[in-house]
């Protein structure tokens, strides 16, 4: 059963599976704690470029990426 949202809870408690686990230690280079903000993050610059909670993913356009840029 899943409780009700807060919109002020401090602490975020979930078990989390086994491919989500591997994502979140991905993103954070072995860490899950890095790798949960380095995913807020994202999030963060998807939704300043427009994305929205309630758009399917695959409106989201990567633009590309240069290194020597």
């Amino acid at each position: 059963m899943v409780r009700p949202c807060k919109i002020d809870t401090t602490r975020f408690y979930r078990v989390i599976d086994a491919e989500t686990r591997n994502i979140m230690l991905t993103a954070g280079n072995g860490c899950l704690s890095t790798g949960f903000h380095h995913m807020l993050a994202i999030y963060v610059e998807l939704h300043n470029q427009g994305y929205r909670p309630d758009m399917p993913l695959d409106r989201i356009v990567f633009k590309g990426y240069a290194e020597n840029a």
